[in-house]
C-alpha cells in the first residue's frame, strides 16, 4: 500500500476518531491507523 493511500484512510479514521467520544472506538480507530501506516512504510 503506498503512502498516499493509507494517508487518505487515515483521513477517514481521524474524522472518524473526532466524532466519537467512546474510548475504545477511538482505541480502535487509532490502532487500525497504525497498522496502516505500518504496511505503508510509514513506521
Amino acid at each position: 500500500m503506498s503512502p498516499d493511500d493509507a494517508n487518505k484512510i487515515i483521513r477517514f479514521l481521524s474524522a472518524a476518531w473526532t466524532s466519537t467520544k467512546d474510548v475504545e472506538a477511538r482505541e480502535e480507530f487509532h490502532r487500525l491507523a497504525n497498522e496502516l501506516r505500518k504496511v505503508s512504510g510509514q513506521m
